[in-house]
C-alpha cells in the first residue's frame, strides 16, 4: 500500500461545484497518478452531523482523528487545515483557489468573513506547503497574508475531462431544444453576481448587429442577479437576444460548451478561471478579461479585452464572427493549451509536492511555475 493520505472531502461529496469540483478531480488526478495512494476521505460522524458540529469536528478533531487512522500526510482542498493538526506531528498542505474574502469584502457577509479570516489565514500560516491555483492567488498569499514565497507553489486545478470527448450532434441538438436554446449562441457560464460581470456581455450585445450575431446565454446559478441583467438586457434593447437559464444540470454543460460559437468569460477577478479551461477543451474560441489570472487559465490564443469595455468586447466578437481562419486557429491552438491542465500530470506534480513537504525538502522549482 503506498501513502497514506487524509482529505477533508466533505465539498467533494456535497458540493457540485466550484470547491467541489476542484476536490473530486483532485482525488481523481492523484489516483490516475498513483493507484497504490491510499486515500482516507473524512466527513463527519452521524453524531457530529447538526449544524454547528459539523464544523467544530472539521476543525478542533479531525487532526486526531487522522492521528488515530495512521494517516501520514494530510491535504486540506479547500483553504483549511484542522487545528488540531500541528500537534499530531503529521505534515500538511492546503490548497487556496483564492482570496476572495480579502480582495472583495462586500460580496461576503460579515460573519462569513471573520469566519474565513480566523480559519484559512490561520491555516495559511500552519500549513507545510500551499498550493496555489495561480500565480494571481499565490501573490495574493503574498501580499495579504505575508507567507514565505518557499512555502507556496503553484498547480493549476485539473480540467474536467468530459469537456474534451465530442457530444454527438443529436444529443446537442436535444439538450438546446430542451433548454429552449437556439443552435447557434454566444454563451457565458459562472455565477449570476456582480464579480462575473454578465453585464457587460449584454452591453456588448447591443453593439452587435442581431442579423449577423447568435444570441447571448448566460448559464449560472443566481446569486440574485438574473432579475437585474433582464433589465439590463429590455434596457438596451436586447431583451430578445439574451437567454439567461439558471439551475443547468451540470450533465447539460459539455453539450451546451461544444455547442457555443464564442465563449464569452468578462469576470472582473478570480482565482482561476476554470470555465476558460473548460470551453479551450470543448474547441470553442474563448474572450475573456485581461490581467488577473485569466491568461494562466486561457494561454496564448484566447483574446483578452477590459473587463467593463463593451465596446471592446463587441469588437472582438465581430472580429471571431467575421474571420473563420482565426476562429479555427483559436480553436485547434486551444484545445493543445488545455491539455495542460490533464488530471493526470497534474496528480503527478501534486505527489512531489508531497514528498517534499514529507523530506522536510525545498519545493521543487519547476513547480512554482504557472501552467502557461
Amino acid at each position: 500500500m503506498g501513502l497514506r493520505v487524509g482529505f477533508d472531502a466533505v465539498r467533494a461529496l456535497r458540493n457540485s461545484t466550484g470547491l467541489g469540483n476542484y476536490s473530486r478531480r483532485v482525488l481523481a488526478g492523484l489516483r490516475a497518478a498513483d493507484s497504490a495512494l491510499d486515500l482516507v476521505l473524512y466527513s463527519p460522524p452521524s453524531r457530529w452531523k447538526a449544524r454547528g458540529f459539523r464544523s467544530y469536528w472539521r476543525t478542533f478533531r479531525l487532526g486526531r482523528q487522522a492521528a488515530r487512522d495512521r494517516v501520514e500526510l494530510y491535504h486540506g482542498l479547500s483553504h483549511e487545515i484542522p487545528r488540531d493538526l500541528p500537534g499530531t506531528g503529521i505534515p500538511s498542505v492546503v490548497s487556496f483557489l483564492d482570496l476572495l474574502w480579502v480582495r472583495f469584502p462586500g460580496l461576503f457577509r460579515r460573519p462569513d468573513r471573520i469566519s474565513y479570516e480566523w480559519r484559512y489565514r490561520w491555516s495559511a500560516e500552519h500549513a507545510s506547503a500551499i498550493v496555489a491555483v495561480s500565480q494571481q492567488t499565490r501573490q495574493d498569499l503574498l501580499t495579504f497574508y505575508g507567507v514565505d514565497p518557499a512555502r507556496v507553489t503553484v498547480i493549476p486545478p485539473a480540467a474536467d475531462p468530459r469537456y474534451f470527448v465530442t457530444v454527438p450532434e443529436p444529443e446537442r441538438r436535444a439538450v438546446l431544444a430542451g433548454l429552449g436554446l437556439p443552435e447557434r449562441l454566444l454563451l457565458s457560464v459562472g455565477t449570476l453576481e456582480p464579480r462575473k460581470n454578465q453585464r457587460t456581455a449584454i452591453a456588448a450585445l447591443a453593439e452587435l448587429d442581431p442579423e449577423l450575431t447568435p444570441p447571448l446565454v448566460l448559464v449560472g446559478w443566481d446569486r440574485g442577479c438574473a432579475a437585474e441583467l433582464t433589465r439590463l438586457a429590455e434596457r438596451v434593447g436586447v431583451a430578445s437576444r439574451v437567454h439567461i437559464r439558471t439551475g443547468v444540470p451540470d450533465s447539460a454543460l459539455p453539450a451546451l460548451m461544444q455547442s457555443a460559437t464564442v465563449f464569452l468569460y468578462p469576470s472582473l477577478f478570480e482565482g482561476f478561471g476554470l470555465p476558460i479551461v473548460e470551453a479551450l477543451s470543448a474547441g470553442v474560441p474563448v474572450i475573456t478579461s485581461e490581467g488577473s489570472c485569466f491568461p494562466e487559465a486561457g494561454g496564448p490564443d484566447t483574446i483578452y479585452v477590459p473587463a467593463t469595455d463593451a465596446v471592446a468586447l463587441a469588437s472582438q466578437i465581430r472580429r471571431v464572427l467575421d474571420d473563420p481562419t482565426l476562429a479555427a486557429r483559436m480553436r485547434e491552438r486551444g484545445r493543445d493549451f488545455a491539455r495542460r491542465f490533464e488530471g493526470r500530470a497534474l496528480g503527478v506534480r501534486l505527489l512531489d509536492v508531497y514528498e517534499s513537504v514529507r523530506g522536510d525538502r525545498k519545493l521543487r522549482e519547476e513547480t512554482n511555475r504557472c501552467a502557461g
